[in-house]
């Protein structure tokens, strides 16, 4: 398969990013940054660094990976006078600074946004937060369980009979999304006045404002949706098959895929099943149209299944697992994905930005830093020491 075309460009190579934040959301938007080729300095504290670096001093694990790939890591004690200098030395060069303290902690550390702006008045500063700078909930600890369950995410994601937590870090990385998206905006409008902005993005808002659907049914049609709304309205299934694995369909409106599912489980009959006539009736009777097709669904193969299924043009997926997905041929394709052995680490991933510029896609970015790799390079630049 050719490698996909590089982009000659990157659309952020003219910024520079200081990335104090920590865990998940703060260096979620900067890795997002990095990827579109902003040189992303990475400040972290002595010895330990990122508590995501983990056990190992300094080192690298896959979680501190993921959101700390393409970056520069340099080590600043915030806590003292020579680091607090250190920082404001790098903010006086900055186009942004993203961190993800709790609410009055960049003030007491003498690093408050009044501070940054007088050392540089174009610095875009944003600030992830739990609950928002300021309001009753302020102060409060806030990781990502705790935004999924004030924002009504987790209500609409756990099965109330049994709600037990699942999935990945969902708040942190649509607040990261949202963060990066506000900070691009904020840098636009520095280009016309000259001028940066203190950014105030909170968990629960990013989350709140994803779910804008779900609000609107609350409040325009006073519907309340939990986790079952959305896959009973869209006509969206999982099923078992006989080799224990699972498929995914989703017939959405248009009245052909319902018919071309008829049509590949061999149930001619069902469209003129009164119960299921309509798609409102299907709707309806959504667990009891799941309990006519489950077992005919058992009868097959995964594989063979799909086949079925997409010679119908009924919109259908695997359940894939994260290696089956890695290794679909689609993703391959896209050039999304690929590992790298590292000297003295071992195989990394090295993922791209899922997005072409005409047609180019963006290089990956390097690996993520050991702590303070990148120290002297900083403090001491080199001609092209950037990315």
């Amino acid at each position: 398969m050719p490698e996909p075309r590089e982009a000659p460009a990157l659309p952020l190579d003219d910024i520079r990013v200081l990335d104090l934040g920590q865990y998940i959301s703060g260096p979620c938007a900067a890795v997002l940054l990095a990827e579109m080729g902003a040189d992303v300095v990475k400040v972290e504290p002595p010895e330990r660094g990122d508590p995501f670096r983990a056990w190992e001093s300094g080192g690298l694990n896959a979680t501190f990976v993921a959101f700390n790939r393409g970056k520069r890591s340099v080590v600043l004690d915030l806590k003292s006078e020579a680091g607090r200098e250190g920082l404001l030395e790098l903010a006086a060069d900055a186009d942004v600074l993203v961190e993800n303290f709790r609410p009055g902690v960049m003030a007491r550390l003498g690093l408050g946004h009044d501070v940054l702006r007088d050392h540089n008045p174009r610095l875009v500063h944003c600030s992830i937060t739990g609950f928002g700078g300021d309001g009753p909930y302020a102060g409060l600890p806030a990781y990502d369980g705790v935004a999924l369950g004030y924002s009504g995410m987790a209500g609409l994601l756990l099965d109330p009979g049994d709600p037990r937590m699942r999935g990945p870090a969902l708040a942190d990385a649509i607040t990261g999304h949202t963060a990066a998206f506000a900070i691009l905006a904020a840098l636009h409008e520095r280009g016309r006045s000259g001028r940066g902005r203190h950014l105030d993005v909170s968990m629960l808002g990013a989350l709140t404002h994803f779910l804008h659907s779900a609000v609107a049914k609350k409040v325009v049609e006073g519907r309340e949706e939990g986790p079952y709304t959305r896959p009973h309205g869209s006509g969206c299934h999982a099923f078992l098959t006989s080799d224990g694995r699972a498929l995914l369909i989703h017939l959405s409106s248009p009245a052909k895929f319902w018919e071309g599912l008829c049509a590949a489980v061999g149930r001619p009959d069902l469209p003129a099943d009164p119960r299921f006539a309509t798609r409102p009736d299907r709707r309806a009777r959504y667990d009891e149209l799941h309990a006519e097709l489950a077992p005919i669904f058992r009868t097959r193969d995964r594989d063979t299944w799909l086949a079925i299924l997409r010679d119908h043009q009924v919109p259908c997926a695997p359940v894939n697992g994260i290696g089956e997905a890695l290794a679909d041929e689609q993703l391959r394709h896209l050039g999304i994905i690929d590992t790298v052995d590292e000297p003295g680490i071992g195989p990394m991933p090295r993922i791209r930005p899922p997005v072409a510029f005409d047609g180019a896609v963006l290089p990956p970015v390097r690996r993520a830093p050991y702590l303070g790799e990148h120290t002297d390079e900083v403090f001491s630049p080199v001609p092209g020491a950037g990315r």
